[in-house]
């Protein structure tokens, strides 16, 4: 096949420099045998003949028909030259939800595995369009309706760290993929789901194509959401700008501000800021703030006469001149009357994270916890430096137990390794946000 003539295969080759995929870095794409996934593998295979491309199928396991159609993709993907990978979940669970949950995070172990920093989907203008209006009807916030961008993180966490997606069709329409795809001979899986309309995706695809033949002409919609990308992306440089002069994270799991600084932006980039340090110190690397509880905390924290609370699995509480932010005890420890502690087994030389806050490398067998109460357990040295942390900070610091009871933690100075990921969680938030069209 030879396609590098064709106006469709130019436009996706110019989509693809701004994936900045290195030379020698494999491509992994999200693969399911579908006319979107399907021409974006086959464009891909043959613009980079050399590159070793990787086509994730997975199998939900929620139908009988669904392991062969999966074998069916995976021929289909050796067909074209790329090396089929069937993903099959082993805890399948019906609903929406959930399946694209367990389907994010089989791609992302998969991109892992196979050391792509990058996944490409397949969307498309009209899953844009379509996006749009699901999220309007929904009465989403500007921000969910500027939509989908054409680079973001993987909505898996703690899983999809370090991973991207990237969405090179997201400026081609569907019908000019079928077309090119008919051109030239290729064969597509329809699948049957997509003309159910118990599916909200489905109707709305219907609505827009009765919008479409009634006049509304092809990327109207989209331009729309490119507009509100734009202010998206204005507001998250803003937002990061102002936080890297004003936020520390600490390596003991917590933040600081000062209190001051909450007076000085404008309320939506505070909004904004506020959001992304909440998940972050919580450990939310995928799961966003609810925007009613950052409101309440916002009006809370400039209000507040010194006394700490908790929202969003944060503590918030006043130190002098800055807010602390620190991890709610209550979610690591317990609440009453249970105070059941979170606790984690590892092994020696085990790499793992714990309570989606920290990656940890364990130095001897154990279990991993929060400090608690235990403080006395701490070699002296350790129980030393604990001291010197924000009184908030010392119950909810990880560490180490070992088969004799004994405690020790890397934050501490302790063996081992400990990364907290406060930094990369805001990161994630305030990723820079694009089409790819401006």
């Amino acid at each position: 096949m030879t396609t590098q003539k064709t106006a469709l295969a130019k436009r996706f080759a110019l989509a693809m420099q701004a994936a900045s995929l290195s030379p020698d870095e494999p491509m992994s794409i999200a693969f399911s045998g579908g006319g979107d996934s399907l021409a974006l593998l086959a464009l891909a295979c043959d613009l980079f003949p050399e590159r070793k491309i990787h086509a994730l199928i997975v199998d939900h396991a929620l139908r009988r028909e669904s392991a062969p159609e999966a074998r069916c993709a995976a021929a289909m993907a050796s067909a074209l030259g790329a090396k089929a990978h069937i993903l099959t979940s082993k805890s399948p669970r019906a609903g929406h939800k959930h399946a694209r949950s367990a389907r994010y995070t089989l791609l992302a172990k998969a991109c892992h595995g196979l050391g792509t920093r990058t996944l490409f989907l397949a969307h498309t203008l009209d899953d844009q369009e379509e996006t749009f209006a699901i999220r309007l009807a929904r009465g989403s916030t500007a921000r969910g309706l500027a939509c989908m961008g054409t680079r973001s993180p993987l909505p898996a966490w703690p899983e999809g760290q370090g991973i991207w997606l990237a969405r090179p069709l997201l400026a081609m329409c569907r019908e000019e993929l079928r077309h090119w795809l008919k051109a030239h001979d290729f064969r597509w899986i329809d699948d049957p789901s997509n003309q159910n309309r118990r599916y909200a995706r489905v109707r709305v695809r219907q609505h827009l194509a009765a919008l479409h033949g009634a006049g509304l002409q092809n990327g109207r919609i989209a331009k729309s959401t490119l507009l509100l990308g734009q202010l998206e992306n204005e507001r998250r440089n803003k937002t990061m700008t102002w936080l890297q002069s004003a936020l520390s994270f600490y390596p003991a799991g917590y933040a600081l501000l000062p209190r001051l600084a909450l007076e000085t932006p404008p309320v939506i980039i505070a909004h904004m800021a506020l959001g992304a340090i909440l998940a972050s110190v919580a450990g939310l690397g995928f799961t966003p703030v609810p925007n009613p509880l950052v409101h309440r905390t916002l009006i809370k924290l400039r209000t507040t006469q010194g006394r700490g609370f908790c929202a969003a699995g944060c503590r918030l509480s006043i130190q002098g001149p800055d807010i602390l932010i620190s991890r709610d005890p209550g979610v690591v420890l317990g609440r009453a009357p249970n105070h059941k502690r979170l606790s984690l087994p590892v092994k020696a030389s085990e790499t793992l994270y714990f309570d989606d806050r920290f990656h940890i490398s364990a130095a001897i067998d154990g279990w991993i916890e929060t400090l608690g109460n235990r403080a006395r357990l701490l070699p002296p040295l350790e129980r030393k430096i604990l001291m010197a942390l924000p009184a908030p900070v010392r119950p909810v610091v990880p560490v180490l137990r070992d088969q004799t009871g004994a405690l020790s933690s890397p934050v501490l100075g302790g063996v081992g390794e400990m990364q907290f990921l406060g930094k990369i969680i805001l990161s994630r938030k305030l990723a820079p946000f694009s089409h790819g069209t401006e």
